[in-house]
């Protein structure tokens, strides 16, 4: 949405943490919330880094490569989480887990190929500095997505609004710095406070309804939730901005299906 609406980045990060911090500074009243633990605040902050840092690098590694190798790199950051959190935190972990990732990851290297087959940007490359691009993505997302487990490690069910509304003060005022910077007469335009107030808020309930799930085992609740999301987003661009679905994108909306039944059912399948 915010490239169909020519929004720039640091702005629409401006709109979209103000929008997101103010439903979960709201939602924070209704659950536990321990404002005075600096740890929340410590783990809040630095996630915060994190989201700035990784939307920065896709961006620079977009200048210098197809964005369809830069979306999967991100995508394939859940692996941090995955791999980190049964030693971290001593999660149980299953045969059917690693098969639920192959699925996740057969959905991604899809929807990768149909992106690529559609990219045709023609950017001079960097090889070196391109590939630092990528995996400071892959790590950059990967400690972010680990950082939501480590909130439950801590918290369990208190403080998701909170932590939230933390990312999202951090994150923007990251974002409202490098903008009155980089603009002289920095002016917020009506597109942008459309794609960010939309985005936001629905970045914010999805984000502390994400920390609620966080109980789920990393191999289980990474892939489920990146599962629902890619797939809902290939529907919906397909429905809202009329993106075709190829046949590439329909073996991997298969796939991401089969990662979602066998995430929903693995109790069941391990029995």
């Amino acid at each position: 949405m915010a490239e169909r609406l020519n929004c720039r980045t640091s702005t629409f990060i401006v709109v979209f943490s103000i929008a997101g911090g103010a439903f979960a500074i709201v939602k924070s009243f209704s659950e536990t919330s321990e404002w005075k633990d600096p740890r929340l605040w410590l783990l809040g902050i630095v996630m915060g880094i994190l989201f700035d840092l990784a939307i920065f690098l896709i961006l620079r590694s977009n200048k210098n490569g197809p964005a369809s190798i830069s979306w999967t790199m991100l995508q394939l950051s859940l692996l941090v989480p995955v791999i980190l959190s049964p030693v971290l935190f001593q999660e149980r972990v299953y045969w059917i887990d690693p098969v639920i990732v192959a699925a996740f990851v057969l959905m991604l290297a899809f929807f990768a190929q149909s992106l690529r087959r559609t990219d045709d940007s023609n950017r001079n490359r960097t090889p070196r500095r391109y590939f630092l691009y990528l995996l400071e993505i892959f790590f950059s997302n990967g400690f972010f997505l680990l950082g939501n487990k480590l909130k439950y490690e801590l918290f369990e069910d208190n403080n998701a609004a909170a932590l939230t509304f933390i990312v999202y003060l951090a994150g923007g005022l990251i974002a409202w710095l490098v903008s009155n910077r980089r603009y002289k007469k920095w002016k917020i335009r009506v597109p942008e406070w459309k794609a960010g107030a939309v985005t936001g808020l629905s970045n914010s309930i999805g984000t502390i309804l994400y920390l609620g799930a966080m109980s789920l085992p990393a191999p289980v609740v990474f892939p489920l939730s990146s599962s629902i999301a890619l797939l809902g987003g290939v529907v919906l661009t397909a429905g809202v901005y009329g993106e075709k679905l190829d046949l590439y994108k329909i073996i991997g909306m298969v796939m991401g299906l089969v990662a979602l039944l066998l995430a929903i059912f693995r109790e069941h399948i391990v029995m």
